[in-house]
């Protein structure tokens, strides 16, 4: 497929059709999303929408890039250059969290939603295990760390406890983003985390 070109005012034309589209997506669910709901929302024609994305797929795929960008953006807002390996790891755990229950009305429905569909077309499966691929790979940077700083003393292969420790993480962005407001504070989220990091990975804080 040929690439559009890029200008600055086709960039924010395509941020605005793919906010539009993660809060139709959220609301009506994907496939209900149609070109002419997302037009209809900014104001554009159907055609200059299907100018930037030709089909659902490529659309799909750019929302989930999306939700990603942000996602990184929470975690990355947490970050202290005085944290260790713990630290780093932990706020990694927290920060996912807190996205999902932060944008869980959008976003995190995106996310719900491609786990639904990972299972329904190579599509969707690609770009779902594309994600989590990326996620173990962060965890695992963080357990490396770790073991070289002394502060952890894991009982498994590192790339064992990293895709454990993205399984219960994943497990609990989806919770997250069904949970009522309000079920989980701060002060409790990063409690727990640090909690099942020290059982999985003997780190004290």
């Amino acid at each position: 497929m040929t690439q559009r070109p890029e200008t600055a005012k086709g960039g924010r034309t395509r941020q605005r059709i793919v906010e539009s589209a993660i809060k139709l997506a959220a609301r009506h669910g994907f496939a209900d999303a149609s070109f002419q709901m997302i037009a209809d929302d900014i104001g554009l024609s159907q055609s200059a929408v299907m100018y930037h994305f030709p089909d659902k797929n490529a659309l799909f795929a750019e929302l989930v890039r999306a939700i990603v960008r942000r996602n990184h953006d929470v975690v990355a807002g947490l970050a202290d250059i005085k944290d260790d390996a713990g630290r780093r790891l932990l706020k990694h755990c927290v920060g996912n969290v807190t996205w999902a229950l932060r944008y869980r009305r959008q976003d995190a429905q995106i996310l719900i939603l491609l786990y639904y569909l990972a299972g329904r077309g190579r599509n969707f499966s690609e770009l779902f295990e594309g994600m989590i691929a990326k996620g173990r790979e962060r965890i695992m940077e963080h357990l490396l760390a770790g073991a070289r700083e002394g502060l952890f003393k894991l009982q498994d292969k590192p790339e064992a406890v990293a895709e454990i420790l993205q399984d219960a993480l994943f497990g609990a962005m989806l919770y997250a983003a069904s949970a009522p407001e309000g079920s989980t504070s701060p002060a409790a989220l990063e409690a727990k985390w640090k909690t099942y990091l020290a059982a999985l990975t003997g780190w004290r804080s």
